[in-house]
């Protein structure tokens, strides 16, 4: 894949110019983003087959990072909030919110089991090393 990127200044360039460019680079991005997910889906697969979270690879350094997410049960926990009066500090079930409130003593996470469901979702870090 080769791209004709102008160094241009936009201003410059004539309309038909910017449109065509700006395509290309859209186009671009998509065929790099599908490329990056094909590979990051091998890396995480090595890394779960081996059961490891590093991976060196000469200067380059590949790291897992373990996130538990919780898919709050709005049923459930809407109900409890308005009950405790901190509805109105969240407003909608957000995850920033609500650790917010836990960080805060407000609730405890102890009170909101069953509330949740909790996903494991890794991130995948890379490096020069």
């Amino acid at each position: 894949m080769e791209l004709d990127i102008s160094e241009q200044d936009p201003e410059e360039m004539d309309l038909a110019d910017v449109a065509l460019e700006y395509e290309e680079l859209v186009s671009a991005i998509s065929i790099l983003e599908k490329r990056r997910e094909e590979l990051r889906a091998r890396i995480m697969n090595t890394f779960a087959e081996k059961e490891i979270d590093v991976l060196r690879i000469g200067h380059v350094e590949l790291r897992r990072h373990r996130a538990d997410w919780k898919l709050w049960h709005i049923n459930k926990l809407k109900p409890y909030l308005v009950e405790r009066e901190l509805w109105d500090m969240v407003e909608s079930v957000d995850r920033k919110n609500l650790s917010k409130l836990i960080e805060k003593g407000f609730l405890t996470e102890e009170e909101l089991e069953g509330m949740y469901d909790v996903e494991t979702r890794y991130s995948l870090r890379v490096s020069r090393v």
